[in-house]
């Protein structure tokens, strides 16, 4: 086994014993048929010579057997023997007696030859003559002579020419073999060790840096030509890496450094700025109303415009300085070598100078400008992350600033954690049970009934003391709110199902989140909730806020329609801050619109815009509600314009279910109190 490990370790080894064993093989079966025939001739031979010798001793035989004379007869058969060859000699008279007989001495002979001799040989070559005499014109037998050959001689001459065959062919093969090896190390073997070495030499991240050496004796032969093909390879293996690399590490619509190549990057210029005690300022940057811009003119000129915006950017900063695109609008540049604060300012203002220039975008004139929020090493971080996290913070300061830059500041990172506490609070309130519904009534101002309530969520275990607006918001960007508005869905079915009971059919309204309306299962999982309680589905309200639905105007018209088309009531919520346009209120199957509290006791209060709404709803035959009344002013004017349900403060806060009971449901007089 180990010689056949050591022979697959060498091709021209390998071919040279191939060639070896296979010259021994056929040197051995011609030696064997050249054998064959040199002992057939030689037993011919043999043949031969004991005819000569019977012919040459006839005469002296025929006289002594004619004449009985036993001292010649003797002296032919000694003379017979004594020629060497013959091992016997006997003569006969015609009567078949026995004149005269002669045997050669008897030789040693190994088993091997004796064995050799009787099995190809025979163990004698015998001859006879029948002797006879012409008297007159008959002849007459007087006698035999016989005589037997040693074949001893016959097969020693066969044994030393079979050793000098055998020994020829095994020098001839050895000798072919030899010259093979070396025909094949000098040819093939060490022109491929040399290739094997070029290839172990070739690094893997540079394939290109190496190409393998063709020997000149082999640039046609079928080695060269391999080689060639190997060289192709690796200048296509070296074009592939290359390819992969730029799209590893480059944006593929900008050519800019993508997110891995800017954060290593700014990695390599911090320990730099360590070992130089410089400073090292993060720049978060995302273009404002990009979406809009992305919208209105198409996502073609959206890409343009960002090409332009990385273009401009490359210009403005120093060739130590590296801008990165992190995906969508949003772009991190690295100032490096930064001795003081002031420098960063004059290159911030430099960019959001370039940004504010107008775009030519394929005949359009696009106005847009960047917010850039601002991180420096090491006062704000040590780390990458965390000064990119840093900056990240500081660019949502700078939406709201004028300058639209801003350095971070130690509180927007104490309100982020704040943020993310909360955002992990929430995850556990509906296993804990921290949840409950709080209920604010809805008045008809046509008789001042009570026309149903609005379920509004309440958390008890709420550690940061948040309003409900500003955990819902975390919900909603966490995605757990898709659950809460599952579980609103399930306490308002069951207490519509519980108050059917005592007190009649209490229609409840709950809000629904644009989040929920992108679950693909939201209408079945709604229509499945109200069925699973045995509730009339008109006694629930669905209110969506009129930006949720007018960002997906074409989603939101199916997904309505169904739950319309299913008996669910659906209400415009907070109807007046959005596009307030009459083409998608034609458009939409909704019921109610609910103006929002801004208009009738907030700061934009305005009896123009409440008169328009009210109008306008009567004229597409759509249900008013006007939130935030608060005074009796409030609701006599609304009741004169003819809005159809008020909610606010004047007639009850959100309270727990038993307090609604106690106020509305069982207390009918309170209702009528008010109404005075």
């Amino acid at each position: 086994m180990k010689l056949f490990r050591y022979l697959n370790q060498s091709i021209g080894l390998t071919q040279a014993t191939v060639v070896l064993l296979a010259s021994v093989f056929i040197g051995l079966i011609f030696s064997t048929l050249y054998l064959s025939y040199n002992l057939s001739d030689q037993r011919r031979d043999a043949m031969t010579l004991t005819e000569e010798i019977l012919t040459a001793a006839e005469g002296g035989a025929t006289n002594a057997a004619w004449t009985l004379n036993a001292n010649l007869a003797t002296q032919v058969t000694n003379s017979m023997v004594a020629l060497g060859n013959v091992q016997t000699a006997e003569l006969l008279d015609d009567n078949g007696q026995i004149l005269a007989k002669a045997n050669a001495p008897q030789k040693q002979s190994n088993a091997l030859i004796t064995w050799f001799s009787s099995t190809f040989i025979g163990e004698q070559i015998r001859g006879e003559r029948e002797l006879t005499v012409t008297v007159g014109d008959k002849v007459q037998k007087v006698g035999s002579l016989s005589i037997n050959l040693d074949v001893s001689h016959i097969t020693n001459n066969f044994f030393i020419l079979a050793s000098t065959v055998f020994i020829a062919a095994l020098i001839q093969a050895f000798s072919i073999a030899l010259v093979l090896l070396w025909l094949s190390s000098r040819l093939v073997t060490s022109p491929l060790k040399r290739a094997a070495i070029a290839i172990a030499n070739i690094d893997p991240k540079n394939p290109e840096a190496m190409t393998l050496p063709i020997p000149a004796k082999h640039e046609q032969n079928e080695l060269g030509h391999l080689l060639k093909h190997a060289n192709k390879m690796l200048s296509r293996l070296y074009i592939t890496q290359e390819q992969l690399r730029n799209l590893a590490t480059r944006d593929p619509l900008t050519n800019q450094p993508n997110r891995t190549l800017i954060t290593d990057r700014l990695s390599r210029a911090l320990k730099t700025a360590q070992r130089n005690n410089t400073l090292v300022a993060v720049l978060f940057m995302d273009l404002d109303r990009f979406k809009n811009i992305n919208d209105s003119l198409g996502h073609d000129i959206g890409d343009i415009l960002l090409i332009e915006t990385a273009s401009r950017l490359t210009k403005i900063l120093r060739s130590n300085d590296s801008v990165g695109r992190l995906g969508g609008d949003e772009f991190l540049i690295i100032l490096e070598d930064v001795h003081d604060i002031d420098e960063i300012v004059r290159t911030v203002q430099r960019i959001s100078d370039a940004l504010s220039d107008p775009y030519f975008l394929q005949g359009h004139e696009v106005l847009t400008s960047g917010s850039v929020g601002i991180a420096v090493y090491p006062d704000d971080g040590e780390d990458t992350s965390t000064l990119m996290r840093c900056a990240d913070l500081a660019m949502y300061e700078a939406k709201g600033s004028t300058t639209r830059w801003h350095f971070f500041a130690e509180e927007m990172s104490d309100r982020v954690d704040a943020r993310l506490k909360t955002e992990a609070a929430l995850g556990h309130a509906l296993e804990r049970h921290e949840f409950l519904l709080h209920f604010q009534p809805k008045i008809a101002t046509k008789d001042h009934s009570l026309a149903g309530c609005e379920a509004l969520l309440r958390w008890r275990s709420d550690p940061q003391s948040l309003a409900a607006g500003d955990f819902i918001g975390i919900a909603e960007d966490s995605g757990i709110i898709v659950e809460i508005g599952a579980w609103v869905l399930e306490q308002a079915c069951k207490q519509i199902r519980d108050w059917s009971t005592r007190y009649g059919d209490i229609p409840i309204s709950i809000n629904v989140s644009g989040r929920q309306l992108k679950e693909v299962d939201f209408v079945y999982q709604t229509l499945s909730t109200i069925r699973r309680y045995g509730i009339n589905p008109s006694l629930i309200e669905l209110e969506i806020t009129e930006t949720i639905l007018i960002d997906a105007l074409d989603e939101s018209f199916n997904i309505l329609k169904q739950l319309r088309e299913a008996g669910i009531t659906i209400s415009i919520d907070d109807f007046g801050t959005g596009y307030s346009s009459l083409s998608y209120l034609t458009r939409l199957p909704v019921d109610t619109l609910k103006i929002d509290r801004s208009f009738v006791s907030g700061p934009q209060r305005s009896k123009a815009v409440l008169e328009m709404i009210v109008s306008m709803a009567k004229t597409l035959q759509l249900k008013t509600v006007a939130e935030g009344v608060e005074t009796q002013g409030q609701r006599n004017w609304l009741t004169y314009e003819g809005c159809d349900y008020l909610q606010g403060y004047l007639f009850s806060r959100p309270i727990p279910a038993v307090e609604f009971e106690d106020l509305f449901l069982q207390q009918t007089s309170y209702l009528k109190s008010k109404a005075k």
